[in-house]
């Protein structure tokens, strides 16, 4: 798709979710703040989700927490739209940083979940300096910000949650043998090395490019097919075994980067 076909994806998701929040929520919600790849300039229709943080009035009630469940639903009326992932957290906890608080609501894959982790971590503090606000302002000069904390938290997800990703696509996964998989997979972890090796954080694509030449060219056919994938190229590879092997071999390494 065009940058101007993304772009009017991004405003008539915006848009949507927006409306829904002021038809549905009345005072609820005080600020909506967009992250991610909206905010990096890398997103892509059909492959990006809307990540969002919103910062509520009051910790939520059973009928606030039942509106937001019909909101989810209303939004998710039109299948073309990106998928929701966030979290709602109010002001205090938004100002006590992502150590200080506990499980909380939560946009997952869609769906609206009153208690869970979701990206309550370092990862999503330090990408709000940088995020689209759609409702109220963001004191961008008080947020939390730890860069310590941010590379052991990177290194600690790359230890528990990519292993066991690279456990499960290791073993029967058909998905493995398509494209998304296997870029989902190259791309994520090159998010987490950059961020090792930076103290910064980036997009897929970003990361990617920066991968091309932080790691040895044996792998730059796989990075390059993960990155073609991303813009809608067509595949680098003849054959999809080969590919996930290619796939499978990189995250083991750039997991062993990561962790040291």
């Amino acid at each position: 798709m065009t940058k101007a076909g993304a772009e009017a994806t991004i405003d008539l998701a915006t848009g949507h979710l927006v409306s829904l929040l002021r038809r549905n929520t009345a005072d609820l919600v005080t600020g909506l703040h967009l992250i991610g790849s909206i905010a990096d300039g890398d997103f892509r229709p059909a492959m990006s989700d809307l990540d969002f943080v919103a910062v509520l009035s009051r910790p939520l009630t059973d009928e606030d927490a039942e509106a937001l469940v019909l909101l989810h639903r209303s939004y998710r009326t039109d299948p073309t739209l990106p998928g929701l992932d966030g979290i709602w957290l109010t002001e205090a906890e938004l100002s006590g940083g992502p150590d200080a608080i506990g499980d909380g609501p939560t946009s997952q894959q869609g769906d609206f979940l009153v208690a869970a982790r979701g990206n309550r971590n370092p990862v999503t503090w330090h990408a709000l300096p940088s995020a689209v606000t759609l409702i109220g302002e963001l004191d961008r000069g008080t947020l939390w910000r730890d860069d310590d904390r941010l590379v052991s938290w990177v290194r600690d997800n790359a230890a528990a949650y990519w292993r066991r990703w690279l456990a499960r696509a290791s073993g029967i996964s058909p998905a493995m043998l398509g494209r998304a998989a296997p870029m989902w997979g190259v791309l994520g972890i090159s998010r987490l090395a950059y961020t090792r090796a930076t103290g910064e954080i980036a997009s897929k694509s970003a990361a990617g490019e920066w991968a091309l030449t932080a790691f040895d060219p044996h792998w730059r056919l796989i990075l390059e097919e993960a990155l073609a994938y991303r813009r809608g190229a067509p595949s680098r590879y003849l054959n999809p075994f080969a590919r996930r092997r290619d796939a499978l071999a990189f995250v083991a390494m750039a997991i062993g980067e990561v962790v040291g």
